[in-house]
């Protein structure tokens, strides 16, 4: 028989940082966590281009800027830690940060997936031009990438309580107790 996870209330009774626990709030540590993780692919992909020209690298950065706020338009929006909280966000990937939109819990759309993967296909692909013609900066790009996801997967993706996420890994073994 397979052992279930602690309820929300275990977990907080026992210890927070339990991996087997469901994460029902975020700390700075944890956005600073995420930056180190996003932030390498990022910065290796902003050198490789800068190698070949800053204006198109402004021109990524300036991407990612919409990225980012696609990501949280498309899928922060439903997640229950967007709606934690004041007037700002405290969450791994967005802490401090004001709501930039209204909140929408529950299951993304059809068209927010769309987009979603979308803007994740075109953020993996659009420095591939230039990370091709360096194979340094290529490899480190998609070794960090590949550690990003399964870091995420591990240590986030498995203890989220944003069921109706498409990135959710804990749903199938929560315990749940009234």
């Amino acid at each position: 028989m397979r052992k279930l996870r602690p309820s929300i209330l275990e977990c907080r009774e026992r210890n927070r940082s339990n991996v087997n626990c469901l994460r029902t709030e975020h700390r700075v540590s944890d956005f600073l966590w995420f930056v180190l993780l996003g932030g390498t692919p990022f910065l290796v992909a902003c050198l490789a281009i800068a190698n070949s020209s800053l204006l198109w690298m402004a021109g990524y950065m300036g991407f990612m800027l919409v990225f980012g706020v696609a990501q949280v338009r498309f899928l922060c929006t439903h997640c229950p830690y967007y709606s934690q909280g004041g007037k700002r966000v405290h969450c791994k990937s967005m802490w401090g940060w004001p709501r930039l939109f209204k909140p929408r819990l529950g299951a993304l759309s059809s068209l927010d997936k769309a987009m979603l993967y979308l803007f994740f296909l075109l953020a993996f692909s659009f420095p591939m031009y230039w990370l091709v013609m360096q194979p340094q900066f290529l490899a480190i790009y998609l070794v960090s990438i590949v550690v990003m996801v399964l870091t995420l997967a591990r240590y986030e993706c498995s203890r989220c309580m944003f069921f109706d996420c498409p990135f959710n890994r804990a749903a199938g073994d929560v315990e749940t107790k009234d």
